[in-house]
């Protein structure tokens, strides 16, 4: 694959809650990095880190 045929990369934040089962992935925010505290637990009030930081091609979104 020519680089001229690469698609860019699209990166990928997991976050998820430290007290329950709750996690979202969001387009990464610059400075996000592991395992950086987010905010607060929609689901039952736990605080929300950064577990993962990823990236796929853009091909391989699934909505």
């Amino acid at each position: 694959m020519s680089s001229e045929t690469k698609q860019p990369l699209v990166v990928k934040t997991v976050i998820k809650c430290m007290t329950c089962d709750y996690s979202i992935v969001r387009d990464f925010q610059q400075g996000d990095f592991v395992p950086k505290l987010v905010g607060t637990c929609p689901k039952d009030g736990g605080k929300l880190y950064i577990a993962g930081i990823y990236a796929e091609s853009p091909n391989s979104q699934h909505k």
